[in-house]
């Protein structure tokens, strides 16, 4: 299956920026895989728009000889931006693979290694009373987990407010707590807003409330503040969506500073490295709730990984609860109650409309920005 093109979208889509591959052989069977990452698609178009002409004659069957020639090809070291360039490609050889051989992706992965995945949503509300109105909502679904980020606090210059925040957040898990009782799981967002002293004294306030973790408690750069943290609270925590392959979320495992790790397929090298990671983390006794806030292919990339690996908890499932209609790419999977069922389509089983791509005309107006108008850090 030699690779003749490496076609690449950028498209503003339900609302959302996409970046999306398609590699296509000379024997007529493709593959499409997501490369979407949020501030910076542009720049990941650009890597794809490199890395085709390496791509193009090559075997689409070798998938790891060409993940590993297209990341050691790089002089400087590796980051986001080109795990999500490699991201897409290695998904879109799954996807070829899978289709080749009339065989879901999680069949060459190693087959099933459950019957159905636990995921979770994204709470709504800006205020206590409105998210938990809204993790009540989503229990009356069947769902079993939701995330919620109250961590946005200000001062009078738009600095960051430790303290309001931490306020702030211990309310709202005491909201949503009290609202759904014991049998939901509740996921406590931080993007990375606090310094060490404030991380613990959240973490440690929240502990009655039994999270199942808390994420992103400090910046993700400072691993030794991450292990202050770790060590002076019982709560769970979890770190890992801005990380990029397994080199860099190596320390987070081996040294166990984390109770989960939270790789994204599309940003982390793909399916290839995705499994690595899993694997890692495996040895010493952690477990993956992959983040996701991809489109139905990313979605698709990564719940093949779940389905495939013992040690995945859950799955970050924010369009389980309402599933955008039509789209350049579909479908998402079939949910029962809380739980996504296993994809049985060959390959990824997702489909890419290339008329509807180029209808879907990119946006700028749609990226997220990185500074809000006030000068805070914007949450994502």
């Amino acid at each position: 299956m030699r690779i003749t093109a490496v076609k690449r979208f950028l498209v503003s889509d339900a609302g959302r920026i996409g970046v999306y591959v398609k590699i296509e052989t000379a024997s007529g069977l493709h593959g499409v895989g997501e490369a979407t990452i949020a501030a910076a698609p542009r720049a990941v178009m650009g890597l794809l728009d490199d890395l085709e002409g390496w791509l193009i004659g090559r075997d689409a069957s070798r998938i790891e000889f060409l993940w590993q020639q297209c990341y050691r090809r790089l002089f400087y070291r590796g980051g986001p931006i080109f795990g999500a360039a490699l991201g897409g490609i290695d998904q879109a050889l799954w996807d070829l693979q899978g289709r080749a051989l009339g065989v879901p992706v999680h069949r060459l992965l190693g087959g099933l290694a459950r019957d159905r995945l636990r995921y979770y949503v994204h709470l709504g509300g800006r205020t206590a009373d409105e998210v938990a109105q809204s993790a009540i909502d989503a229990a009356r679904r069947g769902v079993t987990a939701v995330r919620f980020s109250p961590v946005q606090a200000t001062d009078a210059e738009g600095r960051h407010d430790h303290r309001a925040a931490v306020e702030r957040a211990v309310a709202h898990t005491r909201a949503v707590r009290e609202a759904v009782g014991p049998d939901v799981d509740l996921l406590l967002e931080c993007h990375g807003r606090f310094d060490p002293p404030w991380a613990i004294e959240l973490a440690r306030r929240v502990e009655p409330y039994r999270p199942f973790f808390v994420e992103d408690p400090i910046r993700h750069e400072h691993r030794d503040g991450l292990a202050a943290v770790r060590a002076q609270t019982a709560a769970p925590l979890a770190m890992g969506e801005r990380a990029h392959d397994k080199w860099e979320l190596r320390e987070l495992i081996e040294r166990e500073y984390v109770n989960y790790v939270r790789p994204d397929v599309c940003h982390c090298g793909g399916i290839t490295e995705l499994r690595k990671i899993a694997a890692l983390a495996e040895a010493h006794y952690i477990d993956l709730v992959p983040h996701n806030v991809a489109g139905p292919i990313g979605t698709a990339a990564g719940l093949h990984v779940a389905f495939a690996c013992s040690n995945v908890a859950l799955i970050e499932a924010p369009w389980a609860s309402r599933p955008p209609a039509g789209g350049v790419a579909g479908p998402y999977p079939v949910v029962e109650g809380g739980y996504i069922l296993p994809p049985d389509r060959p390959g990824l089983g997702v489909d890419l409309d290339e008329a509807a791509c180029a209808a879907a005309r990119f946006e700028p107006r749609l990226l997220p920005e990185i500074l809000a108008p006030d000068g805070a850090v914007r949450d994502w």
